[in-house]
């Protein structure tokens, strides 16, 4: 990994995707450097929803790795109609190339996977690797899966490759976050507010540090920085997800929580949370069909 985009790394794995478009102008020789720049500038076009750009910029004459980048917009910008398509042609091209030292292409291969929640395909495509932010996805699939244990392990690896990195940082205080410990839920707060003066405090930074004021049981300032993300990015799936969860629990009238739940609902991309409604709706449609039956 090229130490010239070093800052533009951080600026993505922080969540300001913005910054890291920006530093995407910068001037590499490396055919290698220029690749991997134009990977983490269009998946910060991802993360800002900018899909149809994507679909218009990437080329079927560009690289693979690229292709699975424009793959993923596909999908994101329809699941419904586009799922199938796309699982068949990701899976057609992991049948065709050599992958496994091809760490940028295993990413996003296995960012799609996860996305689907195949998350036994993600970690198949990713485990051949030991690169940085591989580790670093595979400890959010191990968390998703309710594996800690696993989480922890692959800690463990990431810590021995780089363990000053900022990603590292960050997956650790994924897997504090996970635990009901509060002094590790402390220590992961003062991460974040760390990373914020740093870096500056991004949407993805500010759901982390409303997140640990909740397990911390202080929901009306986690709510103080929901509001603060929701003013630099007014629709977001996570905030308005952790925004129900904290105005749930703060004892607010009940025709606010409805309408921020109904907000959230609208939304076309699937927090936990919003799975989790819809689960139960299902369930519960499920239930009431054999009872009037």
């Amino acid at each position: 990994m090229s130490s010239k985009l070093f800052s533009l790394r951080n600026q993505f794995y922080i969540g300001n995707y913005q910054q890291a478009i920006n530093e995407g102008s910068l001037k590499l020789k490396s055919t290698k450097d220029k690749l991997e720049r134009d990977c983490y500038v269009y998946r910060s076009h991802i993360a800002l929803g900018n899909y149809q750009m994507i679909l218009n910029s990437i080329s079927e004459s560009d690289s693979i790795e690229l292709k699975t980048i424009k793959l993923f917009a596909t999908l994101l910008n329809n699941p419904e109609e586009n799922k199938e398509i796309a699982l068949e042609t990701l899976k057609s091209w992991l049948n065709e190339i050599d992958y496994e030292n091809n760490y940028l292409f295993q990413i996003n291969a296995a960012t799609i996977f996860a996305f689907v929640d195949n998350y036994e395909e993600a970690l198949r495509v990713l485990d051949s690797s030991e690169q940085l932010e591989i580790c670093a996805i595979k400890i959010q699939i191990y968390l998703s899966i309710n594996r800690k244990d696993k989480a922890i392990k692959e800690l463990g690896v990431l810590r021995k490759i780089n363990e000053d990195a900022t990603i590292y940082q960050l997956a650790s205080n994924w897997i504090d976050l996970f635990s009901n410990d509060e002094q590790s839920i402390q220590k992961t707060l003062e991460s974040y507010n760390e990373l914020g003066q740093l870096y500056g405090k991004s949407v993805s930074v500010l759901n982390s540090i409303a997140v640990c004021h909740m397990k911390l049981g202080e929901f009306s300032q986690a709510e103080k920085y929901l509001k603060q993300a929701l003013e630099k990015k007014p629709v977001d799936p996570m905030t308005n997800s952790n925004l129900v969860t904290a105005l749930s629990n703060s004892g607010l009238n009940s025709k606010i929580v409805k309408r921020q739940i109904a907000t959230m609902l609208s939304l076309r991309e699937k927090t936990p949370l919003i799975k989790k409604y819809f689960s139960l709706e299902s369930e519960f449609d499920k239930l009431a069909e054999q009872f009037y039956n």
